[in-house]
């Protein structure tokens, strides 16, 4: 049985909660809701979740004063819980409405590492890593040559080649800026292709090290998976705004700051800000808004379909409220 690890950071559990039932309403799996410096009140959001189905469990990052960066709870995950014979990860952003499983368990059988999610902000072209890239960044799951560069959004990984690769390649699930850490080999392997780029998201260098070895990975969409994309970090950008980035230095510095301008990261924002509005709007009124400002076509269609699928979850999900949980969207109505 396939447990997936599902990472919420502080300001989300209210809104993204929601679609936990989903998860087990359309999947045999089971979830790990992983909380990464979450407050008490979101925990007890959580566990009050993980209540209803013998498939949910919560776990607590060890954090101490900051949000763990991706990589580093990854790294975290994967160390922990080494007796999976498939380490997975789902961003907690991601919204299933039918069984996934059915298509991912036969890839999952040819392959050494099945990937997905595309936010539904990104365009094809946001998808592929150019020559004149230097960031790699969460959209790119192909090089313009067609090598497979993976997902940081979701995940699922045989062990046993997952260790042979960190064994071999010297690499983690991290975040890289710096490559002179991995295996000379491997580093001459990425230099030969014109992979050797300054930053990589979590975990993109590793799974380029599926290729060095000659080892099946594949990529593939779902119609019954819907990415929102960065909705963690617009309520983390929002919180640090809100305070000071200084008291938050590392995950700032990975979450917030990149120094190549992207056409995405607009729409990305424009998404996020959106929804974030939209589910403050449904739980305060019980119902879609119909005056938010249309966004251009097709992705007015599927911000449309999340924020109908919130409304409904809504009505399906009587739960406690928790006064002291710094949601966004409780906190709008205060």
């Amino acid at each position: 049985m396939i447990t997936v690890n599902v990472i919420y950071t502080p300001g989300t559990v209210h809104a993204l909660s929601r679609f936990i039932p989903l998860l087990v309403g359309h999947t045999p799996w089971r979830y790990r809701l992983i909380a990464n410096h979450c407050g008490p009140a979101e925990r007890r959001l959580l566990r009050w979740h993980a209540k209803g189905s013998s498939r949910l469990t919560v776990h607590q990052l060890p954090t101490t004063n900051e949000v763990m960066p991706l990589g580093k709870a990854l790294c975290t995950l994967a160390a922990t819980y080494t007796s999976d014979e498939v380490f997975a990860f789902a961003d907690s952003d991601i919204v299933v409405t039918g069984d996934i499983a059915r298509e991912f368990e036969p890839l999952l059988n040819r392959h050494e590492a099945v990937f997905s999610g595309a936010p539904i902000w990104a365009t094809d072209s946001d998808q592929i890593l150019t020559d004149d890239q230097t960031e790699v960044a969460g959209p790119h799951h192909r090089t313009a040559a067609g090598i497979a560069l993976g997902s940081s959004y979701f995940g699922l990984y045989h062990r046993t080649a997952l260790d042979r690769v960190m064994r071999e390649c010297r690499v983690t699930l991290d975040k890289y800026t710096d490559l002179t850490s991995c295996d000379p080999r491997f580093q001459a392997f990425l230099d030969n292709l014109g992979l050797a780029r300054a930053s990589y998201v979590p975990p993109k260098v590793l799974n380029l090290g599926y290729t060095y070895l000659g080892l099946p990975i594949v990529y593939h969409e779902s119609p019954h998976l819907h990415h929102i994309g960065g909705y963690s970090m617009a309520t983390y950008a929002r919180s640090v705004t809100a305070t000071s980035a200084g008291d938050t230095p590392t995950s700032a510095a990975e979450i917030l700051d990149y120094r190549e301008e992207r056409p995405h990261m607009r729409r990305k924002t424009a998404v996020c800000d959106r929804l974030i509005r939209s589910f403050a709007t449904i739980d305060r009124i019980g119902r879609t808004p119909t005056d938010s400002t249309p966004l251009p076509e097709p992705l007015e269609a599927r911000v449309q379909l999340i924020e109908r699928i919130y409304a409904s979850q809504l009505v399906a999900q009587p739960r406690p409220t928790f006064a002291e949980t710094t949601d966004p969207a409780t906190a709008s109505r205060r």
